[in-house]
């Protein structure tokens, strides 16, 4: 190892702890200075019923290899339980089974040609182990041509105009790719929720002698010559650094950095995130997840965790989450988050016209600014080196992770790849 160095660390989200997790471990002086007053950066919660519950939702896959390696490590293995939560898709006015293999075929749109074309298309996208053929395609055009004109229409399109709305044509096929490719039909939730997970890191970095600093936004990084890394809080607070890891969004760190417009940290773009988290008094849908394929509705999915999880860890509430990508500048980012969710009941409605306001109990709200980066063809030579124009200073972010987006798993995966490289682990 090293001599003992002193780290800092902005973000104490998943890549943020796993790196200062890793760092302290062998030895060296790690303070993790975040914004919020909150672990887990995107996958941070709130409480129901007195137990954690993601702000947005959650869960892994089976193929989630490096945050299941991190979970055992940290000794919640017995914690971490895989599901088989159900699927079902919106559109026409009714609610579709889409769960197995045998339901995706047997969609109300498809005839006997449309449902081999998607068995085959979807057959092929998990036997291609890697994506590289993808990256210079966009996914509509190759959908259009192998799983057919009426299938995306249908299945595919939808969902991309959902989540990327007038970026959809532009969405490069590497990501949908390895959105299909990489997931699993089981889903694994830590009892008492992700929070844990986190709750265990920063409990094992401060063990350790390491910090977790809350309140502490970021105004600048500075580096003058080989000096050290100069890192500036909205607080009036300063800290210097023999090395700067740094976690939060692109845009972000090129404020704080002060790096010229034509740096590539500014030209990878992000939609927003919305959430809402519905307590109901009782089951609103029939499955897990539900994807939002009619063009009208203003949200692009709904998740009824406690089809997954049980009612009564969370003392009998039903949990539904409505969820977004957005643009920032859209009106449902910026709109009263107590008018949005009168605007979003009808459509709740909609999809169960038993469903009534009076359901709701209590109801939470979450937004992120940066949350989804929108991946095109031109996005993989606009990813920023991990290094910076700061020799003391590392960007470590979901935008690095390509041809994935974000996700728990990556964030953990690159963590473990950036203090390896910077000689920061055992």
């Amino acid at each position: 190892m090293e001599l003992r160095m002193n780290l800092g660390i902005i973000g104490a989200g998943a890549t943020g702890l796993t790196a200062a997790w890793d760092a302290v471990r062998v030895g060296h002086q790690v303070t993790v200075l975040e914004a919020a007053d909150e672990l887990g950066g995107l996958a941070a919660s709130l409480e129901v019923g007195g137990v954690p519950l993601e702000r947005y939702y959650h869960h892994i896959f089976r193929s989630d290899k490096a945050m299941i390696a991190l979970i055992e490590e940290l000794g919640l293995g017995d914690a971490l339980r895989f599901h088989k939560p159900t699927t079902g898709i919106y559109r026409g006015g009714q609610l579709i089974d889409f769960t197995t293999p045998f339901d995706m075929l047997r969609h109300p749109e498809f005839g006997p040609v449309d449902a081999v074309r998607f068995a085959g298309s979807s057959a092929l996208l998990k036997a291609v182990r890697k994506g590289d053929r993808y990256n210079d395609l966009t996914a509509l055009a190759w959908l259009r041509r192998w799983a057919g004109k009426k299938v995306t229409a249908a299945i595919w399109e939808p969902l991309l105009r959902g989540k990327f709305g007038d970026r959809a044509e532009q969405v490069s096929m590497a990501w949908l790719w390895a959105r299909i490719h990489c997931r699993t039909f089981e889903l694994g939730y830590v009892d008492g929720g992700f929070e844990r997970v986190y709750a265990a890191l920063k409990d094992g970095i401060e063990e350790r002698g390491g910090k977790v600093e809350f309140g502490k936004a970021v105004e600048s990084i500075r580096q003058d010559g080989a000096d050290d890394a100069v890192v500036t809080c909205a607080d009036g607070s300063s800290y210097g650094f023999d090395r700067l890891i740094v976690t939060t969004p692109q845009p972000a760190f090129a404020k704080a950095a002060g790096l010229p417009d034509d740096s590539a940290v500014w030209k990878n773009q992000y939609l927003g995130a919305t959430c809402f988290v519905l307590e109901l008094d009782r089951s609103a849908i029939p499955y897990y997840w539900l994807n939002i394929n009619e063009p009208d509705f203003p949200f692009l999915a709904v998740v009824e965790h406690t089809k997954m999880i049980d009612p009564s860890v969370y003392g009998g509430r039903h949990i539904l989450y409505v969820g977004n990508y957005v643009e920032r500048e859209d009106w449902r980012f910026t709109t009263d988050p107590g008018e949005l969710l009168d605007t979003f009941v009808p459509y709740l409605r909609r999809i169960n016209p038993a469903f009534e306001r009076s359901w709701i109990q209590t109801w939470h709200f979450s937004k992120a600014g940066f949350a989804q980066p929108v991946v095109t063809p031109e996005y993989r030579a606009l990813i920023p080196a991990h290094e910076t124009p700061m020799s003391r200073v590392t960007l470590a972010t979901m935008a690095q992770i390509y041809p994935q987006d974000r996700g728990q798993s990556y964030s953990v995966a690159m963590a473990r790849e950036v203090t390896a490289a910077l000689g920061l682990n055992a």
